[in-house]
């Protein structure tokens, strides 16, 4: 039982190590975390949420997270036949990563952003694929910061700038609750990576992920239910039916993440989070109406050069810092 064990662990390896399977399973998850935004979006009209009402905004997402914990759960239990206990000294870490990738990301999102613009926000946000690839080179010494993978890395930085940029314009002020708090939530979310990356080598990834989901949800809850009361989200039908979409949205891309982070280099995965926007933009024109000008097709573009040059392997090529 065992051997067989191992070898559906290695050909599960094998597998999420080619290069086209993590390209297609990469940008799925992007697709359903791009998602989020024109649904978020139509979930806050239907809910009547206030746009600077930060603490609802949370409490939605506490109540999102919770029930996507749920989901993972019964995923695991039924489907995968896995046992929910897990080593005692992991429950700390998972709760650290639920405490970095749920509740403080969003925590410090949601309140930048209500000090800030949508588009400093979606390219700040992209800055976090940034910060995994330094805080990766500075943890794994395998996990090396080429020149060639520097540089597709900024075509795909710049690519999301091009793509925010046909929102209107991009102004050049800065405060530490509105900026600040968003790059804070950037690198908090790089370092729940790098964490999760750890974890899904002793634990299930689709386990890890219920667990951080569950810790994060709960603190998510509680950080919205104190500043606006539990009863300032209220649904109806169809906002549940959108809340239940996003729930299994952010279940499914996290699990797919983890797992690819499992047997791939962070830095080299991270590039495929430039698609996030990009998905995002593409949504929101055919959900919402929203335009789709020759910028987000330039954008597109220049994200998947970006891809292109970070997975590239070149026979011989100088790296940074080694």
């Amino acid at each position: 039982m065992k051997g067989l064990e191992l070898l559906m662990e290695k050909e599960i390896r094998e597998r999420l190590q080619q290069k086209p399977v993590v390209l297609a399973l990469s940008a799925f998850a992007c697709l359903l975390w791009g998602s989020a935004f024109p649904f978020l979006k139509i979930s806050y009209e239907m809910l009547n949420l206030p746009p600077d009402d930060w603490g609802a905004k949370v409490l939605f997402a506490g109540y999102r997270f919770f029930l996507a914990a749920l989901l993972l759960i019964l995923v695991a239990v039924v489907g995968l036949r896995q046992q929910l206990r897990v080593p005692r000294r992991i429950l700390p870490w998972t709760f650290l990563l639920g405490l970095l990738q749920t509740a403080l990301q969003y925590f410090f999102f949601y309140n930048g952003l209500a000090y800030s613009t949508g588009i400093k926000g979606s390219i700040i946000g992209a800055t976090g694929s940034l910060f995994v690839v330094v805080l990766s080179r500075l943890y794994y010494k395998n996990d090396l910061l080429t020149a060639q993978k520097l540089f597709g890395l900024l075509v795909g930085f710049v690519g999301v700038m091009v793509a925010n940029m046909s929102k209107g314009a991009l102004d050049y002020s800065l405060s530490f609750f509105g900026e600040g708090f968003l790059l804070i939530s950037s690198f908090v979310g790089a370092l729940g990576t790098i964490l999760a990356k750890e974890l899904a080598a002793t634990v299930h990834p689709v386990l890890v992920t219920a667990y951080q989901m569950f810790f994060g949800s709960v603190l998510l809850i509680l950080t919205g239910g104190i500043a606006s009361g539990l009863g300032s989200v209220v649904f109806d039908w169809r906002s549940a039916l959108l809340l239940i979409y996003l729930a299994f949205a952010s279940a499914t891309a996290f699990s797919i993440w983890y797992s690819i982070l499992k047997y791939n280099k962070a830095g080299e995965v991270a590039v495929y989070r430039f698609l996030i926007p990009i998905w995002g933009t593409l949504l929101s024109a055919l959900f919402l109406g929203e335009c789709i000008g020759p910028n987000t097709i330039g954008a597109l573009a220049m994200v998947s050069v970006g891809i292109a040059l970070v997975n590239k392997r070149p026979a011989e090529s100088p790296t940074l810092g080694s």
